[in-house]
């Protein structure tokens, strides 16, 4: 959503900032305003206007005014949709499901306009180099991890997930030099996850975190993290964890996508010699 991506645009010089600042507190202005009159009121010039929203990857003021409006008119439609609650009691089928579309939707906009290329990169290579990845995660984000490492056999990456009990610890202590842990977590609040990410801090093993409380005890301990949003209340209110899970989801992702690429040739062979081995034993007889 590009009024977010305004907000959250770290990169912005003194003046673009201005110009940044008057267009978020007067976006019902914008709709018939000028790039000459938007000059006039930031004291800036037409040409601060155009480098201003050529950072933000258009091309002209003409685009950005269309964009502008179109996020306005998204951000109003979603303003209606609690995530916590994201449906009433007397809800049609259809209305259930466009409000979840829009919901899904706005959580991994919102988690693509977080998403920071650095981090993103130093995670894949991470992933990459690490002989053995520990996944840590509870609950939904159990779940989630599952699928990631199910993606990760795939492209021959060894992952390990806890499951049973108190596996968390077992894996904490196994972890190895070469090795890196995961930590998939919401709030980044687990007493075990703080513990276990402890234990892996004193050895020197690369900790990386998926949350949306990147300033929590277990992100100071992290040393790459990523982001999702932060829809849902960490209150009992919630009735599922419906925007979380998609962000993860999204993340989790783009992360095996960008694993892939980093041996793409290698890694369709291996598909396509998989898909052969199948077949084969498919039609071999008993």
């Amino acid at each position: 959503m590009l009024l977010k991506q305004i907000v959250h645009f770290k990169k912005f010089t003194t003046t673009e900032q201005i110009i940044a600042n008057y267009i978020l507190e007067n976006t019902t202005l914008m709709e018939n305003i000028s790039i000459q009159e938007l000059a006039k009121r930031t004291f800036t010039s037409n040409a601060s206007i155009i480098r201003f929203v050529q950072k933000l990857g258009i091309k002209g003021f003409k685009e950005f005014r269309i964009q502008l409006l179109k996020s306005l008119e998204q951000l109003d439609l979603e303003a209606e949709i609690n995530p916590n609650i994201p449906f009433e009691g007397n809800s049609s089928l259809m209305k259930i499901s466009e409000d979840i579309m829009h919901l899904s939707q706005q959580a991994i906009k919102e988690t693509y306009h977080l998403l920071n290329e650095a981090q993103l990169m130093q995670m894949t290579k991470h992933l990459y180099h690490a002989k053995r990845i520990f996944l840590f995660a509870s609950g939904d984000s159990q779940i989630r991890a599952e699928s990631f490492q199910n993606k990760l056999w795939k492209i021959n990456k060894y992952a390990i997930l806890a499951k049973d009990r108190e596996e968390w610890a077992l894996n904490a202590a196994n972890l190895l030099i070469d090795d890196c842990a995961f930590f998939i977590s919401y709030d980044a609040k687990s007493a075990n996850d703080l513990f276990a990410a402890q234990m892996i801090k004193e050895r020197g093993i690369p900790i990386l975190l998926l949350t949306s409380f990147p300033d929590s005890e277990l992100g100071k301990l992290s040393d790459v993290i990523i982001t999702v949003s932060r829809l849902e209340t960490t209150e009992t209110e919630k009735i599922a964890t419906y925007s979380s899970q998609a962000a993860f989801e999204y993340i989790l992702n783009v992360l095996f996508s960008t694993l892939y690429q980093m041996e793409y040739q290698e890694n369709r062979v291996r598909q396509l010699t998989r898909a052969e081995v199948l077949q084969h034993y498919k039609e071999k007889p008993f």
